[in-house]
């Protein structure tokens, strides 16, 4: 359980408070359901059938025969990997020649001095153009201003994935020297001596504003990835004490939008910060958030950053499932949390210190039905078990009951849910089954 608190912390501790979390409220209603008014506090057995009816409306949402044609494609790809990989007479050799040629232009190394390597990568999407074919037996490459794939005869439907991408620009990710030590025979001195090798590797990367990956199947939509990058890199290679670095993706598969929105680093101000929204058919699922702050410490030899630790870190969070469960806290010191938890205590004042402390640094709080009444919130008490002092997290109810995780969380209290979660689990296996025999 000790685990278990340290895991969930962290996890939930790093979601940021968000201003648009996608819902103002439940987006399913059945007439069973249970509704919270805005002032309306819940008692913890209530909760409970609350907590089970949102849990089964999300599982409710992902029917097995629903995503049927998923596994049917992932059996699809899985056969004709087989015969791209296994079947010894597929003919790859126009692919092997041309890739060569390829990654020639990537990769390039120079013996400076009899001890002296240099190497250079540059991996520039530029230089990745083209068109392959996967046919039914053989792999075959064309030159083009493109960069794209096409698999042959997928249950009678061809695939085509294409990869676009916009101003790119080339950031160089600095030089890095690599000394290492051999021994080598002298025959002036007849005694082996000890030689000085130095490999200098140069590593520079195309990153681009924009990047979609489209696939296609039979010509039509399937699946894409839409990536749009913003960042600020220093000019004479990577710092990692002022770089600036963010990006958003959105994916879509089947009726399903995954979105990232802006997750950026920040090196020179420490700041961190994201959130992702997942759909389904338009219909809002849910949303994670996250913004934070790390106070940085960097170890330098010879001018070079070799390591970086935290000192210290606040973090906040928003989450939010299907309108009718919200989560919202945050920690004023993660570092000092997680090291507090993590620990036995050689006695109970000194675990009950480190509890009060502990909660003192987390704020975590259960919301329902986007109303702005808090349900319970979450406080870490010391505990005493088999011989040592550790803390655990309490669920702490508006009525001033406290419950441990493991004495709320009764199996027997979410009978109904755990059914409705199995019979999900075997109704894939089932699907997964019949596809792949």
């Amino acid at each position: 359980m000790k685990k278990l608190f340290y895991l969930m912390s962290c996890a939930l501790v790093a979601f940021a408070c968000s201003k648009d979390n996608g819902t103002n409220g439940p987006v399913i209603v059945n007439k069973d359901d249970i509704l919270v008014g805005k002032k309306e506090v819940l008692d913890p057995d209530t909760q409970k059938q609350k907590l089970e009816q949102v849990a089964n409306k999300f599982i409710d949402l992902f029917p097995a025969k629903e995503y049927e044609g998923l596994i049917e494609v992932s059996a699809a790809f899985a056969s004709h990997s087989d015969r791209y990989f296994n079947d010894e007479s597929y003919d790859w050799s126009d692919l092997e020649a041309d890739f060569e040629g390829i990654f020639e232009k990537l990769y390039d190394e120079k013996q400076k001095s009899e001890y002296k390597w240099e190497y250079t990568y540059t991996l520039f999407l530029s230089n990745c153009t083209g068109t392959v074919t996967l046919g039914k037996r053989s792999a075959e490459y064309e030159s083009s201003k493109d960069t794209k794939l096409i698999i042959e005869d997928v249950e009678g439907e061809d695939w085509e994935l294409t990869l676009v991408y916009k101003n790119t620009k080339t950031v160089n990710f600095g030089e890095w020297v690599d000394t290492w030590y051999g021994y080598e025979y002298d025959y002036d001195k007849w005694e082996y001596v000890e030689v000085e090798y130095e490999d200098l590797y140069k590593i520079s990367v195309e990153i681009p504003e924009s990047l979609t990956f489209e696939v296609k199947r039979g010509g039509k939509f399937f699946a894409k990835v839409t990536a749009n990058f913003d960042y600020s890199i220093s000019k004479d290679g990577v710092d990692y004490q002022k770089d600036r670095f963010a990006v958003s993706v959105e994916v879509e598969i089947d009726d399903l939008i995954f979105n990232v929105n802006k997750a950026e680093v920040n090196s020179e101000t420490g700041d961190v910060s994201w959130n992702v929204s997942v759909k389904k058919g338009g219909m809002f699922l849910f949303s994670l958030a996250v913004s934070g702050h790390a106070d940085m410490v960097y170890k330098e030899e010879d001018g070079e950053i070799v390591e970086a630790e935290a000192k210290s870190a606040t973090m906040n969070m928003d989450f939010n499932l299907l309108g009718e469960l919200q989560l919202k806290g945050s920690c004023s010191d993660l570092i000092d949390f997680s090291d507090l938890v993590d620990a036995y205590y050689e006695n109970e004042r000194d675990c009950d210190r480190a509890a009060k402390k502990a909660t003192e640094l987390l704020e975590m709080n259960v919301y329902y039905d986007c109303t702005p009444t808090v349900q319970a919130h979450i406080e870490v008490e010391p505990v005493y078990d088999y011989g040592e002092y550790f803390l655990e997290p309490v669920i702490v109810f508006e009525d001033g009951s406290r419950y441990s995780f493991e004495k709320y969380f009764k199996e027997r209290d979410f009978e109904k849910l755990i059914d409705n979660f199995e019979d999900m689990i075997f109704d894939y296996e089932d699907m997964v089954e019949d596809i792949y025999e």
